[in-house]
């Protein structure tokens, strides 16, 4: 093992049992980051400059027009779940 996983190791067992399940979370966050990176495109939405949206008239909703919508539900994919049994696979090593 090398110097980084050592000290990373060492430094999981000083976390008290409760504080763990915050850890992995981490770890899986960070795994997911190295699989999925970012595109150009979401790089510059994200870098985009906002400052003149006041420059916008703002949009005038309509009487009713909120409740027109319907609520989002999420739904991970099969490739999403597989992902995070594997990172969860992973750490359990």
């Amino acid at each position: 093992m090398n110097t980084i996983k050592s000290e990373i190791v060492q430094r999981l067992e000083t976390i008290p049992d409760n504080k763990l399940r915050e850890v992995l979370s981490f770890l899986n966050y960070l795994v997911w980051q190295t699989e999925n990176s970012r595109t150009q495109e979401d790089t510059d939405w994200l870098e985009s400059d906002l400052s003149s949206l006041d420059n916008y008239e703002p949009y005038e909703w309509q009487e009713g027009e909120l409740l027109e919508g319907l609520p989002v539900k999420f739904i991970a994919s099969a490739s999403h779940l597989n992902n995070m049994k594997r990172s969860q696979n992973h750490f359990k090593k």
